[in-house]
């Protein structure tokens, strides 16, 4: 028994040498356990001895991507493609962003009518009437005043002076051919309005003769002048 305990005795310290070197080999193991997979700090702890599974791992955490294909202390990685505890994570398409909305042209602005070139047509001017002459516009907005000279529309407005349809101007409106105005001051005659001008008389004259008479006296003229000569040189 003496002999028995002293070998016992003689073996102890090799035996506690030997279970401090496996504890140190298995701590340093469980560190490089923990770290063949990435960002296994959520659920690893390098400090356990516990074999890990995929019921171990949060739902958060799976799937388990390894460092090194192949390197799986674990064995998370069934059919050894780079990740244990599922399938790898499906890349989602990028996202297309919509192409970017063309800039709409804003309908411009409606130009003013006719009207709105003359002051106070309210009272006697709509863009729906069309054309004005003089005639059309009542006495009492008469003379008809322009905001500018140059933007008569309605030609209202014969001598340019900013004011339309003034008293002695020709009633239908302004001197614009094509407009219903006079062409010029002395185109009233023959208008029949009722005014005092009555119509022109025809030309009943022999004016357009008058190149033909003196042609024919001069002609007379000479036959009278080589007869006069003719007696003369006979006597």
């Amino acid at each position: 028994m003496a002999g028995l305990a002293l070998l016992m005795g003689a073996t102890a310290p090799a035996w506690a040498e030997d279970g401090a070197t496996v504890e140190a080999t298995l701590e340093a193991k469980d560190a490089a356990d923990c770290a063949a997979y990435v960002d296994s700090g959520n659920w690893c702890d390098p400090a356990s001895d516990e074999n890990y599974s995929c019921g171990d791992v949060p739902e958060a955490d799976i799937p388990v991507q390894l460092v090194d294909v192949g390197v799986d202390p674990f064995g998370l990685d069934g059919d050894e493609n780079g990740w244990g505890c599922g399938d790898a994570p499906t890349e989602e398409p990028p996202v297309e962003e919509p192409p970017a909305e063309e800039p709409v042209d804003e309908a411009p602005a409606d130009e003013p009518g006719a009207c709105a070139h003359y002051a106070d047509s309210a009272a006697w001017c709509s863009d729906a009437h069309g054309d004005y002459n003089c005639p059309d516009i009542d006495d009492a907005y008469k003379p008809v005043e322009l905001f500018d000279a140059e933007l008569d529309p309605f030609h209202l407005d014969r001598d340019s002076d900013a004011l339309g349809c003034e008293v002695g101007e020709d009633d239908s409106g302004s001197g614009a051919p094509g407009n219903g105005g006079a062409a010029g001051a002395g185109s009233d005659a023959g208008t029949g309005d009722g005014g005092s001008v009555g119509e022109a008389l025809p030309n009943t004259g022999s004016g357009d003769l008058g190149p033909f008479w003196l042609a024919a006296l001069a002609f007379l003229a000479a036959g009278a002048l080589l007869v006069i000569r003719r007696t003369a040189a006979q006597r």
